[in-house]
Formats: structure tokens, C-alpha cells, sequence
């Protein structure tokens, strides 16, 4: 007879941010519990397709979901670091209406589809120039040579982030990352850190932006601080919050897409081998596999405005609410064999861009990046190899994240 859920080590691992295989965990979950209340982190945790699907475009559940990491500092921390909970807060992701609406038409005015496209020369370039610098035939980090390198200089350069500042302004962001991706009791163990480097960041934009508006640039910061619809601007704050928000995004999704597409190539010869014999038919299929398979972003959380029931369980008004995108996107009943990785899969509706009125503001920037890394690797590099199968995981929840990549080109 099997332990309880609450009392399996996978379960208790998860709380504490300790878990490298979640998916036997998510897996028994969908199957017994697929509601269920994580008494450790105080909120509902949800893990079949359906239900996250339905959920994320739920208009009883709200976005506004600071409480999550209100709940989890102890009330002294929580008063010294209410300025970081402040500016967490005013990222689009964490608004609901009528906000998110008017941060939303603004920013679409900034990130523009021809701005993206714009980019694409550039993207390849700098694929290019990554992989020429990789070591041949003694071991390296993929992640540090090329998987992190390559979206964190596309975003610096859209916000026009000076080159010498970029490696302090990357550190920054991650110490923030630290604190916005966990969850439970470790939370308080980042909370000062990323309030110090909040307080950085700002000042550094402070600087970029007075620059721009003495000498207007043509980059996403100047489009962000110059955009205007219906008579309205960003303000200052969320100005600085939108920038923080979009480097954080788009360089951690698309760092831990390719990084974990990659892995599932390697691990799957096969896969790999049909990828290298017909790229063109293959990319898409593979990016969209990769994001499924390994969902970067693993959660999105939500506050429940009302009494919702749920699978016969009882969500109060206040409440949060944990869609595990992880798990949603490995539920049998929507992908048949999710544990088998398949880059022919279709069709391939997976969440990891989330859905709704929140999907992903940098889910075609992202797509990009990944397909044209992954043609670039198949045309330049198709005798890459693991060096190790000792692969780990970054101890998070909101991200699925290799702490590294070790791999010998040939």
C-alpha cells in the first residue's frame, strides 16, 4: 500500500523547492487529487488539462496574487520589504481589469510584430557568433556559452542597456527572479536580496530613461516610455516594473526552452536524427515539443475573487489557486504518451505560454529565438553530445530550469 500523497518525499520535496522529477509527483495528482489543498504552502494546487485550461481565462479568479508572497514572509520581513512587494505587484501579470487592459494596449504599442521581425537578422547573428565561440571537442555548458547569452543580449539590446552594465544589470533581474519564482517557506530567504537589486535596477532605468528622453532612441525603452493610447502613458513606476517584467520573462523562458530542447534532443537520438534530416518540416514541431514537454514556466497563480468549486472541492473567496502548467501539459488525456518526447506531435495545444487574457506578451519573440537556435544547432553543430547524464534542476517552482547543459562538440 502506497504512503499517503502528503507524506511521499516527492511531496514534501516539492514544498521545499527540492523536487528534480516532478512528474511521477504531478502525475499522482492529476490521477487522485487533481484539486488539492497543499496545507504546507496554504493554496490549491491544480493539475489536469481541462481544468487549468478552463481556469486561466476564469473571470471568478484573479491575477492579483501578491498574497503569495505576503502569506509566506513573517510580518517584520513583510513591512521591511513592502517596497519590492509594490513593484511586483505592477507587473502586467499580477494586474486585473481595467488595468491590465490599459498596460496591455501600451505595451502592444512598444513590442510591435514588425519590431520583432525586425530582430531577426540580428538573432541569427548572434547564433552565429555563440556557436563559433563554442569550445570544439572538450566538454562545455551549453546554458553559459549559448542558451542564456543569446535571449539576454536580444532583450538588452531591445532596452537598449549599455554593454558594460549588462552582466550587473542580468545578475540584478536573477536576484529578483529568485524571490518572484519561489514559493512556501524559502521565500523569505531572497526577499532583502531582491529588494536591494530592485532598488538598482530602477535607478538604472531612471538613468536610461531621462537619457532617452533627452536623445530619443529607437528601442523598446523609448517605445515603452513614449507610448500613449487613449490619452494615457505608463507611469514612472510601472514603466520600470514593465522593463523589469519583460527582461525577466524573456530571457528566462526562452533560456530554459532551448536549454531543455536541446536536452530532449540528446536524450533522444531518434528525435534528434529526424530534426538534422528535414529541419524545415521538423523546427516548429520541435520548439513547440520542447516548450511542452519541459514547461519553462511551470505555474500561474491565481486569487479567487468568490466561492468556486472545483472537482467537488471548495475554493474560498481569497484563496489562491496554483494551475501547474508543468502538469497540465503532461496529462494523458489531452497528449497521448506525454512522457514520450515527439516533435511530429499533433496537434500540440500545450500552456506554457499560459492562455487568456494573460498569455504571454513575449511568446512570438520566444518562438523565434528557439526555432532559429535549433536550426542553427542542426546546421552547424549536428554532432553535439551530453558529456553527462548527471543533469540538475534550479530548486524553484515557478521555473523548469537546467543549472546547466555540460556537452562536446564535434
Amino acid at each position: 500500500m502506497s504512503l499517503p500523497l502528503t507524506e511521499t518525499a516527492d511531496y514534501r520535496a516539492f514544498c521545499e523547492e527540492r523536487l528534480q522529477n516532478p512528474h511521477p509527483l504531478f502525475a499522482r495528482l492529476r490521477r487522485e487529487d487533481p484539486v488539492h489543498w497543499c496545507a504546507p504552502m496554504k493554496l490549491w494546487l491544480v493539475t489536469r488539462y481541462n481544468l487549468c485550461f478552463a481556469g486561466l481565462k476564469d473571470e471568478r479568479f484573479s491575477s492579483n496574487r501578491t498574497d503569495m508572497y505576503v502569506q509566506a514572509l513573517p510580518p517584520d520581513l513583510r513591512a521591511k520589504v513592502q517596497p519590492l512587494l509594490d513593484h511586483v505587484s505592477k507587473w502586467i501579470q499580477l494586474t486585473d481589469e481595467p488595468d491590465h487592459t490599459r498596460l496591455r494596449k501600451l505595451v502592444n504599442l512598444a513590442f510591435t510584430p514588425r519590431m520583432i521581425r525586425r530582430l531577426m537578422p540580428r538573432i541569427e547573428a548572434l547564433v552565429d557568433a555563440l556557436l563559433d565561440d563554442l569550445p570544439r571537442g572538450e566538454p562545455c555548458d551549453l546554458i553559459a556559452n549559448f542558451c542564456q547569452p543569446l535571449p539576454a543580449t536580444v532583450i538588452c539590446e531591445m532596452l537598449g542597456i549599455p554593454l558594460a552594465e549588462r552582466d550587473r544589470f542580468r545578475e540584478l533581474v536573477e536576484g529578483i527572479m529568485h524571490f518572484s519564482t519561489a514559493g512556501g517557506p524559502k521565500l523569505k530567504n531572497h526577499a532583502e536580496t531582491a529588494q536591494a537589486a530592485m532598488h538598482e535596477v530602477i535607478a538604472l532605468f531612471e538613468r536610461l530613461v531621462a537619457e532617452r528622453r533627452a536623445s530619443p532612441r529607437d528601442d523598446l525603452l523609448r517605445a515603452l516610455a513614449t507610448a500613449e493610447a487613449d490619452g494615457e502613458r505608463l507611469s514612472n513606476e510601472e514603466l520600470y516594473a514593465m522593463c523589469v517584467f519583460v527582461f525577466l520573462a524573456g530571457h528566462e523562458t526562452t533560456t530554459n526552452g532551448i536549454a531543455s530542447g536541446v536536452m530532449a534532443l540528446l536524450r533522444h537520438p531518434q528525435q534528434f536524427a529526424q530534426l538534422k534530416a528535414d529541419v524545415d518540416t521538423h523546427v516548429r514541431g520541435t520548439v513547440e515539443e520542447a516548450l511542452r514537454w519541459e514547461s519553462p514556466v511551470t505555474r500561474a497563480v491565481r486569487k479567487a475573487r468568490e466561492e468556486i468549486v472545483l472537482e467537488g472541492r471548495t475554493i474560498s473567496p481569497g484563496q489562491l489557486v496554483v494551475f501547474l502548467l508543468g502538469a497540465a501539459d503532461r496529462d494523458p488525456a489531452v497528449f497521448p504518451e506525454p512522457d514520450v518526447f515527439d516533435l511530429a506531435r499533433t496537434p500540440n495545444k500545450h500552456l506554457a505560454f499560459g492562455y487568456g487574457a494573460h498569455f504571454c506578451l513575449g511568446a512570438v519573440l520566444a518562438r523565434m529565438e528557439m526555432e532559429i537556435a535549433f536550426r542553427a544547432l542542426v546546421r552547424r553543430v549536428p554532432n553535439l553530445q551530453l558529456a553527462t547524464d548527471d543533469l540538475s534542476w534550479k530548486p524553484t517552482m515557478g521555473i523548469r530550469a537546467l543549472t546547466k547543459l555540460v556537452v562536446t562538440v564535434g
